[in-house]
């Protein structure tokens, strides 16, 4: 009868065996070294798997961890060039004198933006990803080549782009209004001063928009057979399409800060906090809901749900990670963030503090190698132990969105900035595999350590550097005739973001909590229809994907006709300043 080290050691990959032993954490530290010393091609260093410290090169024996560094790039690029193919088309319908209806622009950009991403986190209709998005970039280039081509030999290379920079001084100008003794208006129900919003970014409203329909997509396709689970969040380190979400969402709220587009000065400190508060208030509320409904859920069907554990907590969820990043980032933000410090600086700080925190011991009490999910859970802290340990990652990256925030505003956007920070947070991927994993640890999303917060600031000065080439390319295909694929339909006012984009952007938070709900819901009623999901695998699977997004974006829409989020949000505070 075989033992049952025999036994493990036939289960294990051959990786993991040296002869006849088991590897150690040692052994497989200079396997790792073997593949990529030898080289001097830069890549290497983002295409092996970065190994932390002992002891969580035990839990590795079982659960390896999954690097897609560039991957996540390369995937993501395909909305870049999606936005770009969007200007093309424009451009093509408005020379022929063909004026589409904003609804039809709007389901005609959904296609060009929303099934190209399906296709790359699918494993139908193409298998390999990476040829896919590469492909689809080409032909876009192409067709941009084309146009351009089309308008020098028929209109010239004449073009009226939009005044990009109105409004980008409409604060200072408020502020020099009350110098010169003009009164300003206030609000008569809060009896507070009326200031002007701040003007549209849309560098930042197409990066929201983006991350809300990957993550509908993700969240809903994980589940389906032909997903590629490449792009499945990692378990304890590695990085992975979907790991990049909660991070996003957090540099979204930095990048929306008090202090992102206004100066410091115009700031109403004390309403601004209870602002700030309100809105933590309707998150914490939201993970509330959520927490209950999996409580009712494991009762009613008795199911075990610790396999989810390891993301949050037992009780903890995104919501809460969210209301943490709004509220505590604020306070910070405007009480303790000096002025002359940038909140780069803050964020560093941050992150040397959140590492030395781990090194000392933080992080093996928060994964616990070698343990079942039930150690350390007896107590409140211990169940939810890997929220609380990503507050201070949640604090970096609230303030490395808010650094962006500062320097994307109108009129002030220049990509230099944005490449040389994406150079300098891309560069912490070396250090994690040149120190071994021992004096910095490798990207993990459960701990949101410094090393993952430098991959996300990576990832999104990425995305924003390349739609701001986009953006400007695009602009050169403007003409002067009505189009409605990118006039915002409150203002009539003419903006570079498609009109599809902006329509997911003003839903927000609502967006995101319909994909929740349909995503349970369309799972449900799969699961009674087809009890072999398997079988759904191809075509059929795709098409529910796709008719899944599609009713997602649908019912956003209807739903912002009666209830927002910033309708609430406005009627709440005033009921607070009228108690």
């Amino acid at each position: 009868m075989p033992t049952l080290q025999a036994v493990v050691q036939q289960k294990l990959p051959p990786e993991l065996r040296i002869g006849s032993r088991l590897a150690t954490g040692q052994d497989r530290i200079d396997a790792v070294k073997k593949q990529w010393k030898p080289h001097l091609f830069i890549l290497n260093y983002f295409r092996v798997d970065s190994l932390p410290r002992p002891p969580f090169t035990r839990e590795l024996t079982n659960k390896p961890p999954r690097s897609k560094y560039y991957e996540t790039f390369l995937c993501t690029c395909v909305f870049i060039f999606a936005i770009l193919l969007v200007r093309c088309v424009d451009y093509l319908l408005t020379s022929r004198k063909l004026r589409v209806l904003p609804r039809s622009a709007t389901w005609l950009q959904f296609c060009i933006l929303t099934i190209p991403f399906t296709v790359c986190v699918l494993d139908f209709p193409v298998k390999n990803y990476a040829i896919f998005s590469l492909t689809f970039n080409a032909i876009c280039v192409a067709v941009y080549l084309g146009c351009r081509l089309h308008k020098r030999l028929t209109q010239g290379a004449s073009s009226t782009p939009p005044d990009l920079e109105a409004g980008a001084q409409t604060d200072a100008a408020f502020i020099k209004a009350l110098e010169n003794g003009q009164q300003a208006p206030v609000d008569a129900d809060t009896k507070q001063i009326t200031r002007p919003p701040p003007p549209y970014n849309d560098l930042l409203a197409i990066y929201r928009s983006i991350v809300y329909i990957s993550t509908a997509v993700c969240i809903f396709a994980r589940d389906q057979p032909c997903w590629n689970n490449d792009f499945s969040k990692t378990h304890s380190f590695g990085t992975g399409l979907m790991d990049v979400g909660i991070g996003c969402f957090v540099v979204c709220i930095g990048s929306l800060g008090p202090t992102a587009s206004r100066r410091i000065d115009s700031v109403d400190r004390s309403q601004t906090l209870r602002k700030a508060a309100l809105q933590s208030v309707i998150l914490t509320a939201c993970g509330l809901v959520k927490t209950i409904s999996v409580a009712v859920i494991i009762a009613a069907k008795k199911i075990q749900y610790d396999a989810a554990w390891a993301e949050y907590g037992v009780h903890w969820n995104a919501f809460y990670s969210l209301a943490v990043a709004r509220g505590l980032g604020a306070i910070l933000e405007l009480l303790v963030l000096p002025r002359w410090l940038p909140p780069l600086g803050a964020a560093l700080i941050s992150a040397v503090c959140h590492e030395a925190l781990l090194a000392g011991g933080l992080a093996q009490l928060v994964l616990a190698p070698g343990q079942q999910q039930s150690h350390n859970r007896s107590n409140l802290i211990g169940q939810n132990r890997e929220g609380l340990a990503s507050i201070p990652g949640l604090i970096t990256l609230y303030f490395c969105g808010l650094q962006l925030g500062r320097w994307l505003k109108p009129a002030e956007a220049t990509p230099g900035r944005l490449l040389a920070l994406m150079a300098a947070a891309a560069a912490v991927r070396p250090l994690t595999m040149v120190s071994d994993g021992f004096w910095l640890l490798p990207e993990s999303r459960r701990l949101m350590n410094p090393a993952y917060c430098a991959w996300l600031l990576a990832f999104s000065c990425f995305f924003l550097c390349g739609v701001w080439l986009v953006l400007a390319a695009g602009e050169r295909l403007r003409l002067d005739g009505d189009s409605t694929a990118f006039v915002h339909e409150g203002t009539g006012q003419t903006r570079l973001t498609p009109i599809h984009l902006q329509q997911v952007d003003s839903a927000g938070l609502l967006y995101f909590l319909v994909s929740n709900l349909l995503t349970g819901l369309f799972n449900l009623i799969i699961s009674w229809l087809v009890p072999n999901r398997e079988s759904l695998d191809g075509a059929p699977c795709f098409v529910i994907v796709l008719s899944y997004t599609m009713v997602t974006f649908s019912v956003s829409r209807l739903t912002t006709r009666w209830f927002t989020f910033r309708d609430l949000q406005t009627a709440l505070m005033r009921r607070f300043w009228r108690a």
